[in-house]
């Protein structure tokens, strides 16, 4: 199973992220920021695509974790960011990949399925 899921979605950078702000909180994850990387990317020359990251995390599932196995603290909170290349791509690492990396038997942990969540908020 990859760790990395790259996804396209039928809307623009800024609604796709709105959208997947809403279906996060949803979740009840904690947005810590969300970022729009476009107008520093405009001081560095003329092109400047449309990146944008939010910073997300359930703290109740990931602590247990990071405090466990420390490195996972590179992985948590999670980041999800959205480009335009001709369409909208979505792309972020899954976090029971992650998890599995460090402990295959982690089954106490139950991350809800974020693709599944994801590609429904961007289809819709």
């Amino acid at each position: 199973m990859e760790a990395l899921i790259v996804l396209t979605s039928k809307y623009t950078v800024n609604e796709t992220i709105d959208r997947l702000v809403i279906l996060l909180e949803g979740l009840k994850m904690t947005i810590y920021a969300r970022i729009n990387r476009q107008p520093e990317s405009k001081r560095c020359g003329p092109r400047s695509q449309s990146i944008q990251y939010i910073i997300f995390d359930d703290p109740k599932l990931s602590c247990y974790l990071v405090e466990k196995y420390p490195i996972l603290a590179l992985g948590f909170p999670m980041k999800i960011i959205a480009w335009q290349d001709g369409v909208c791509r979505v792309a972020y690492e899954d976090p029971v990949v992650m998890m599995q990396m460090h402990d295959p038997t982690l089954e106490e942990i139950h991350w809800p399925d974020l693709r599944t969540n994801i590609l429904q908020a961007l289809e819709k």
